[in-house]
C-alpha cells in the first residue's frame, strides 16, 4: 500500500469538484473516504489513475453526484424518506381500493362504493400532494419543471374529484372531469413535449407517456359520452323529466279534489266511503312503486335507500345496468323479493279491478297489463317494460304506470 502525494490528492479534490461537489463538508469527507479507498489498493504495480477511475465506479451509475442530491434533500428536507415512504405506501393502497372497488361494481357485490371513495379519497388527500411536493422540493427541477409538476397536480385532482362527485351524484362533476381533461391535453402535454420528451435520451418511455396520456383521456371522454346522441338522450330526458313533473301534478289535483269532495255538505256518506277506499288503494300503489324506484336506485348505484330518497331524478340520466336490473325484475332467482315486475303486475290487476267495483269507468285502459305487440311480436307486458332496460328507462316506464294509475284515479272520482 502505497500514501498518495500531495498533487494527487489535489487531483482528487479538484475533480470531486468538477463531478458537482459544491458542499465542503461534502467535499472534505469525500476526499478522505476516496483517499483512503484508493491507498488501501494503491501498490507498486498498479497507477494511480486506474485505481482512481476503479473507486470512483464504487459509487455507482450516477457517482458522487447522487450523493450530493441526497444530502442536498436530506439538508433542506428533513421528512424526505418519510413523505416518499407515505406516498409509495398511499399510492399502492389507493391504486388497489380503486381497482378492487371497480371489479366489485362491476360485479355488483357490497362495498364498491366504499372502496372507490376511500381510493380515490387518499389518492387526492396524501399521494398527489405529496407527490407534488417531492417534486417541487427536488433540487434537479427548473422553472419549467416545476410548472409541469403544478400543472399535472392540479389536472389529476380535477379528474379524480370529477368521478368521486359523479360516483356520489354531485354537482359539478362533469365540469371537474373536462376541466381536468383538458389541462392534461392542453396544458401538461405541450410542456412535457418540450421540456422532458426533447432531453429524454429514453425516447421510448417518453413517447409512452405521451401516447398513454392521450389515449386515457381519449377513452375517459368516450366512456362519458357513450350511448344513444347528445340530441336524442337530451329530448327523452326532457320527457321522463316532464313526466315527472306532470305526475306531481296530478297528484296535487287529485289530492285537492279528495278534500273538495270531503269537505262538501252535499256529498252522501256512501260516496265518501267509496273515495276513501278509492284514495287508499291508489296510495298503496303508488306508495309501492315510489319504494320499488328508490329500491332500484338503491341497488344499481350501491348506495342506502335513505341516499337514494334524496337522488334528484336528473342524475341517474346515464346510471344502471340492464342486466341488473332485469335479474332483479324478472329471474326467478329474486322471485321472492318484495318489488318484482310480477308483484307489480299483480298489484296493477288488484287496483283494477277496485275501481271497476268503486266506480266503472273506461280509464283503465292506461292499466293494460296484457301482452303488448313488439315489433309485431307478442311481449309479455313485464318484459316490454323491463327486461334489459338500464336503470332510467326502468324509472321512466314506472313513472308512466305512475301517471296511468293518477288518471284512473281522476276518472274514478269524477265518476262518482
Amino acid at each position: 500500500m502505497l500514501s498518495l502525494t500531495e498533487e494527487q490528492i489535489t487531483f482528487i479534490e479538484n475533480d470531486i469538484r468538477v463531478r458537482g461537489i459544491t458542499s465542503p463538508d461534502l467535499s472534505i469527507d469525500l476526499l478522505d473516504h476516496i483517499c483512503c479507498l484508493i491507498e488501501n489498493e494503491f501498490d507498486e504495480y498498479r497507477n494511480f489513475e486506474t485505481v482512481h477511475q476503479q473507486t470512483l465506479l464504487l459509487f455507482g451509475e450516477k457517482g458522487l453526484k447522487e450523493i450530493q442530491d441526497e444530502t442536498n434533500r436530506l439538508l433542506t428536507f428533513k421528512h424526505y424518506y418519510f413523505m416518499n415512504t407515505t406516498m409509495k405506501i398511499s399510492g399502492y393502497v389507493s391504486s388497489m381500493m380503486i381497482l378492487i372497488g371497480s371489479i366489485f361494481k362491476f360485479q355488483h357485490w357490497p362495498g364498491a362504493n366504499v372502496l372507490i371513495l376511500s381510493g380515490v379519497f387518499f389518492l387526492t388527500t396524501l399521494f398527489l400532494p405529496l407527490l407534488f411536493i417531492l417534486k417541487f422540493k427536488s433540487s434537479e427541477e427548473n422553472n419549467r419543471s416545476i410548472v409541469l409538476s403544478i400543472i399535472g397536480f392540479i389536472a389529476a385532482i380535477l379528474i379524480c374529484l370529477g368521478i368521486l362527485f359523479r360516483i356520489l351524484h354531485w354537482p359539478g362533476a362533469r365540469t371537474m372531469t373536462i376541466a381536468g381533461s383538458m389541462l392534461l391535453i392542453l396544458g401538461y402535454l405541450p410542456i412535457y413535449i418540450l421540456s422532458i420528451y426533447k432531453n429524454t435520451t429514453n425516447k421510448i418511455n417518453a413517447s409512452a407517456t405521451v401516447i398513454l396520456i392521450i389515449a386515457g383521456v381519449g377513452l375517459f371522454i368516450l366512456e362519458s359520452s357513450t350511448g344513444l346522441p347528445r340530441s336524442t338522450s337530451d329530448s327523452f330526458w326532457r320527457g321522463v323529466t316532464e313526466s315527472n313533473d306532470l305526475l306531481k301534478y296530478n297528484s296535487d289535483y287529485n289530492s285537492k279534489t279528495y278534500q273538495h269532495l270531503f269537505s262538501k255538505p252535499s256529498t252522501d256518506s256512501v260516496s265518501l266511503l267509496k273515495l276513501k277506499a278509492l284514495q287508499m288503494a291508489t296510495d298503496s300503489l303508488i306508495g309501492y312503486t315510489t319504494a320499488m324506484k328508490v329500491n332500484l336506485i338503491s341497488k344499481s348505484e350501491n348506495i342506502s335507500e335513505s341516499e337514494a330518497v334524496k337522488i334528484n331524478i336528473d342524475e341517474i340520466r346515464q346510471s344502471g345496468s340492464g342486466d341488473q336490473l332485469t335479474q332483479f325484475l324478472l329471474s326467478e332467482e329474486y322471485a321472492n323479493h318484495v318489488y318484482t315486475a310480477k308483484k307489480l303486475k299483480v298489484k296493477i290487476e288488484a287496483y283494477k279491478q277496485t275501481v271497476l267495483h268503486i266506480s266503472p269507468t273506461d280509464s283503465i285502459y292506461g292499466l293494460n297489463t296484457n301482452q303488448l305487440t313488439v315489433y309485431g311480436e307478442q311481449v309479455n307486458w313485464e318484459i316490454a317494460n323491463f327486461n334489459k332496460l338500464p336503470l332510467p328507462l326502468v324509472i321512466f316506464n314506472l313513472i308512466r304506470i305512475e301517471l296511468a294509475i293518477k288518471a284512473t284515479e281522476a276518472a274514478a272520482i269524477h265518476a262518482l
